[in-house]
C-alpha cells in the first residue's frame, strides 16, 4: 500500500554489528498527528512491517513537535449527525452504514493499539509535545517511554463526553498506581514534564532539542543486547503483568465505547473541542 502518515526506516547502531533500530514516525503534523481512520490502517501495516524487521528495538514517535494529539475529530464527525455529511450514503442504509463504519473504526483502533503491546521487540515511545487521548493510551501501551522537557500527556476522553479505550483503564495503574490513574481518567487534566517523571508516567525527562538523539541512544543500548534474550525478557514481563487481558473484557470495554458514541454527550464533546469552547453537559 501507499503510506501517506507513518514513516518507518531502520538505523543501524554505531559500533554495533548487525544492530538495529526501527522508527516509526507518525507524520501528519498539520493535525498534530491526530488518528484518522487512513493513519490507523497505515499504523497496522507498518506494525506488521516492524514485527518482520530486523530491528532489534523500536522507537514510536510523532512529525512536528508533537507527539499524538488523539482522534481526529474533524474526521470523527458522525455523532454529529451533520445532514450534509452523507458520504454519498442516502436513506436509513446510508445512515446505518454510516455508523457502521464509524463503530468499525474504534473496533479497528483496538487491533492497532493490541498490534503495539504484543510487538516482539521493546518499544520506546519518544514524546515531544502533546500526547492525548488515543496518543497518550498509545504512549501508555509502549514498554518504555522517554519525554521532552514540554511534553504534555492526558487521557482526555471522559472530560471530553466519551469514556476511555484502547485498554486504558487496565496499563495506566500498572504504571502509576490505582489512585493517581484514576483522577487522571476522571479528570482528564494534563500532565507535565516534571510531574510526569515524578509518578512514573515517563521513564526520563530530556531537553526538546536532545530528543531525538538521546531516544535513539537508549533505544541503542538495549539494541546491542541479545535479541532473543531481550526479547524474552518482554515477553515475560508480559506475562506476569498483562494477566487481567482477556478477549471478554475487551468486549464489554468495546461495547461501553459505542454506547458513548451514540450519546448526546460525544456530540457535545466534539461539538465544543471542535469549536474551542467549554461544553455544556446536560444533567
Amino acid at each position: 500500500m501507499k503510506f501517506r502518515f507513518v514513516d518507518w526506516d531502520l538505523r543501524p547502531v554505531p559500533d554495533a554489528d548487525d544492530a538495529v533500530v526501527g522508527v516509526l514516525t507518525l507524520n501528519r503534523p498539520d493535525r498534530k498527528n491526530a488518528l484518522g481512520p487512513r493513519i490507523l490502517l497505515e499504523l497496522d501495516a507498518r506494525l506488521a512491517e516492524a514485527k518482520h524487521s530486523r530491528a532489534n528495538v523500536v522507537v514510536l514517535r510523532g512529525a512536528g513537535g508533537d507527539f499524538c494529539a488523539g482522534g481526529d475529530l474533524k474526521e470523527e464527525t458522525l455523532p454529529l449527525d451533520l445532514p450534509e455529511e452523507t458520504w454519498g450514503l442516502e436513506g436509513e442504509y446510508g445512515e446505518l452504514a454510516r455508523w457502521m463504519i464509524n463503530d468499525q473504526t474504534h473496533v479497528f483502533g483496538r487491533r492497532v493499539l493490541a498490534k503495539l503491546e504484543t510487538l516482539p521487540q521493546p518499544i520506546i515511545a519518544s514524546i515531544d509535545g502533546v500526547a492525548a487521548g488515543g496518543g497518550f493510551e498509545m504512549a501508555i501501551a509502549c514498554d518504555l517511554r522517554i519525554a521532552s522537557d514540554r511534553m504534555r500527556m492526558a487521557e482526555i476522553a471522559v472530560s471530553s463526553g466519551f469514556v476511555s479505550e484502547w485498554s486504558c483503564p487496565r496499563n495506566l495503574p500498572k504504571l502509576i498506581g490505582l489512585a493517581k490513574a484514576t483522577e487522571l481518567i476522571l479528570t482528564g487534566r494534563f500532565v507535565e514534564a516534571e510531574e510526569a517523571l515524578a509518578i512514573g508516567l515517563v521513564n526520563r525527562i530530556v531537553p526538546a532539542a536532545d530528543l531525538e538523539a538521546e531516544t535513539l541512544e537508549w533505544a541503542g543500548q538495549m539494541a546491542r543486547l541479545p535479541a532473543v534474550g531481550v526479547r524474552y525478557a518482554k515477553e515475560m514481563i508480559k506475562l506476569y503483568n498483562q494477566d487481567n487481558r482477556s478477549e471478554e473484557r475487551g468486549a464489554e470495554e468495546i461495547e461501553r465505547v459505542l454506547e458513548l458514541m451514540r450519546r448526546d454527550e460525544a456530540a457535545e464533546g466534539i461539538a465544543s473541542l471542535l469549536e474551542r469552547r467549554q461544553p455544556y453537559w446536560r444533567r
